[in-house]
């Protein structure tokens, strides 16, 4: 064959070679090994999503309440399951992580409840650093070790001292330490607001707390909007608290407009914001920057009151001799945690995450995680952050909260963490709600009027400055708790 019509014959076969070549690249298959076996396909891995929304009669009563303008723009996820865990209805954000604020309490409480049990207290201990002789002497110091006990109040500090004045305490020739090593050396997270921080609210977590670590703030209002207010005082506090008051006036009932500044261990508090005019006296409350040096403070106030003299030689930095002379034990953990769901206690719930954490060996965000998962959770987008929700940026989904209520519900300690939780809507609800600007959550159980428990998780971000909220999803939830299911 002559090479003119060769040409034409292997540009032919080019072509094929390369269709082939092209072909294999796009399948993955390979023309040379077309006898072997293909390689396993790996199964594909489904990404968790909402279930799908069915129709009925809740989808209808959220639909009607979740348009009302109050909700323009704002991000809403709802759910409601049965007595199983199934969801009965589930709107399309209910598998979206939102921030939930404090109705993340219900994952640090319940988690407490199971891993702790209900008979754990928080021991505070007196101790010293050599044995007491019985002329009353004490040759080195006293050192107050914390447990990390939130609700630790002055009272209890002057217990712990009166037991080691009965037992004849007279002379001490060091002074009082303090050991809160239990928990972390810093006592917030780095999630929480700088604005936070400084304010009653947002109080740290020491390993030695005191008052909760709440003091008391006094001003004087000016005699018109825009005068300055004058600082009256503020404790408990260490003695050597500087405070620095920048405080207006504000127009009449214009509430506690005062933001407190300061940082752990410090020394200095900035006061500035407004106080309502002609409210004398106006009292705000901030956090005790330093709370185990107060502690120690008040402590040695009442020994001395009570006649024991303190040398104040130095001793050991470390002292690892130790002999208790008195213990403190807080109340048990069901009563905590009335309190911390009651009131919405910061200070408490992030005290028992961080005990969870210490417990558990692990870091305390894994270690709920883990109790939660080891109860059936499987969580989807959570970003556990604190154990109290005061960090923005924690994120769980509506149906994982949900999910984690009713896990709780449905543990060996379920009906008192049930009984923990405010009652609202006639007593047909039990619930934690969760609220800071923009975001309001409400996870608990319905009963229904016709005897069901159910299980709800509502969860909104980016809502508009609104008063009625809460208000109108008692409406919802009523609504659906009278509606035959």
């Amino acid at each position: 064959m002559s090479a003119a019509k060769k040409t034409p014959i292997f540009i032919l076969q080019t072509l094929l070679l390369l269709t082939g070549w092209t072909l294999a690249a796009v399948l993955g298959w390979r023309w040379w090994e077309q006898d072997a076996e293909p390689p396993p396909v790996p199964a594909p891995v489904l990404a968790q999503s909402t279930p799908p929304v069915p129709e009925g009669k809740v989808e209808r009563i959220f639909r009607e309440w979740a348009v009302e303008p109050q909700r323009d723009g704002a991000l809403v996820g709802f759910c409601l399951l049965d007595e199983s865990g199934a969801p009965l209805f589930a709107s399309p954000l209910a598998g979206t992580a939102l921030c939930p604020a404090s109705a993340l309490k219900v994952v640090t409480s319940g988690a407490a409840l199971g891993l702790l049990g209900p008979e754990f207290r928080f021991t505070t201990i007196l101790a010293a650093s050599a044995p007491v002789s019985a002329a009353g002497v004490l040759e080195g110091d006293l050192i107050l070790i914390g447990g990390g006990d939130p609700t630790l109040a002055l009272a209890d500090l002057a217990r712990l001292a009166d037991t080691a004045l009965a037992a004849g305490l007279k002379r001490v020739t060091g002074s009082v330490l303090t050991d809160a090593a239990i928990f972390p050396a810093d006592p917030v997270s780095d999630h929480w607001n700088w604005g936070d921080i400084g304010n009653a609210y947002g109080a740290g977590a020491f390993g030695l707390n005191l008052e909760h670590n709440r003091l008391a703030l006094a001003f004087e209002p000016g005699t018109q909007p825009g005068a300055p207010a004058k600082f009256l005082g503020g404790g408990p506090a260490p003695r050597d608290t500087r405070w620095e008051n920048h405080v207006l006036t504000g127009p009449p009932d214009s509430g506690d407009g005062v933001t407190v500044y300061s940082q752990p261990y410090g020394r200095t508090v900035t006061l500035r914001g407004t106080v309502p005019v002609g409210e004398s006296g106006f009292t705000v409350t901030g956090a005790i920057p330093d709370p185990p040096a107060l502690a120690a403070e008040q402590l040695r106030v009442h020994l001395e009151a009570g006649g024991v003299k303190f040398a104040h030689r130095p001793g050991p930095s470390a002292p690892t001799a130790r002999t208790t002379l008195a213990t403190h034990q807080s109340a048990p953990l069901p009563e905590i945690i009335d309190h911390l769901h009651r009131v919405s206690d910061n200070l408490e719930a992030q005290c028992l995450f961080l005990t969870l954490g210490r417990r558990q060996k692990a870091a305390p965000a894994e270690a709920v995680r883990q109790y939660w998962e080891d109860a059936g959770v499987r969580f989807t987008g959570l970003r556990l952050l604190d154990g109290s929700g005061l960090a923005r940026a924690n994120m769980i989904t509506p149906l994982d909260l949900a999910r984690v209520a009713l896990a709780a519900r449905r543990g060996p300690h379920g009906q008192r963490f049930r009984d923990s939780l405010t009652a609202s809507v006639s007593g047909a609800v039990r619930g934690k709600i969760g609220g800071m600007s923009g975001v309001k959550t409400q996870v608990g159980f319905l009963r229904t009027a016709s005897g069901r428990e159910l299980t709800f998780c509502l969860m909104a971000n980016g809502l508009p400055v609104d008063r009625g909220f809460w208000a109108r999803l008692e409406v919802l939830l009523q609504t659906i708790g009278t509606t035959e299911l």
